[in-house]
């Protein structure tokens, strides 16, 4: 659904006032028991008391979320476009990590945004497929010269292919239903069929450490964060063995850095932006890990 790196979009956006709203049960387990943990930008964000899933609830329906992407006022293209140059090195180095466990082949880039992964991995030789819900970054990848397909997944477009790698990078915390998609992608891949995840991890210390303040509880557009143990067992639920789970980076220009910590405070954020200045900061790349997103590579086992 959202363009890859969905995770990085600066603080802000819809509340959950005046919006349509839904009220599902815990995606994992089934249960509709709950106990609240934070209330951020309107929304209640909660634990299941049966298997410890954090999720939001209730949530943006389907049409609300969809009418905020296409209006691009979550995961804008824009944004993307001026993170390209950075996204494609923290994606360089996803792919070597990817091509330990599976040669370079079919690859399905889902959330893929305005094609920075799929450019990578087309360059480094796989063939690539992406599919993003945001028609203008997809027009983007084709500006690219990148296959890619304007849908939500799973999509009927896709029906009968099989590919040897199914990519989610910053996409599957947006989705209604988590279980499902990893269904379909499976149903999707070749005989040990490999899947990649980047995603946020609530279990990390910098989500435990700041709390409500954590830049990744953004509830209008993240309606699920995993931590590990509660992304293994949905993937263990639907068919794949986890073979690689550890905390991964990415790499930013310092501009947006400086903006991102403003998810802990204006005050830091101005200091540190009146310190630097703007035309310096978007030329310096930095490399971050703060420990608090994960990357998964798992095999489909069925």
């Amino acid at each position: 659904m959202p363009p890859d790196g969905g995770s990085d979009v600066p603080p802000g956006g819809h509340t959950a006032a005046s919006t349509a709203l839904e009220r599902v049960a815990c995606m994992l387990c089934g249960r509709e028991d709950e106990e609240p943990l934070f209330t951020k930008d309107g929304f209640q964000i909660v634990r299941c008391r049966g298997c410890g899933l954090v999720y939001v609830n209730p949530r943006l329906t389907v049409d609300a979320l969809a009418a905020l992407y296409h209006g691009q006022a979550i995961s804008p293209t824009a944004y993307y476009v001026r993170t390209e140059r950075q996204d494609e090195k923290s994606f360089a180095a996803r792919l070597r990590l990817l091509e330990r466990h599976h040669p370079p082949g079919s690859l399905l880039d889902l959330g893929c945004g305005t094609g920075a992964f799929s450019a990578v991995a087309r360059a480094r030789g796989w063939q690539t497929t992406g599919l993003d819900v945001n028609a203008q970054s997809i027009a983007r990848c084709h500006q690219r010269g990148l296959d890619a397909i304007c849908d939500v997944f799973p999509s009927r477009a896709l029906a009968g292919r099989s590919f040897d790698v199914i990519v989610m990078n910053d996409f599957i915390e947006h989705l209604p239903d988590s279980g499902a998609a990893l269904s379909a992608a499976a149903e999707l891949l070749g005989p040990s069929g490999v899947l990649f995840i980047a995603t946020p991890d609530i279990g990390s210390l910098m989500a435990r450490l700041t709390g409500q303040r954590w830049l990744h509880l953004k509830p209008n557009e993240h309606l699920v964060y995993f931590d590990r143990r509660t992304i293994e067992a949905l993937l263990t639920g639907r068919g794949f063995h986890v073979e690689y789970l550890h905390s991964v980076g990415r790499v930013r220009n310092l501009a947006v850095a400086l903006e991102k910590v403003r998810a802990y405070g204006e005050l830091p954020s101005r200091l540190a932006r009146a310190l630097v200045p703007r035309w310096l900061a978007e030329r310096v790349n930095v490399p971050l890990n703060p420990g608090d997103e994960m990357a998964v590579v798992a095999r489909r086992t069925c």
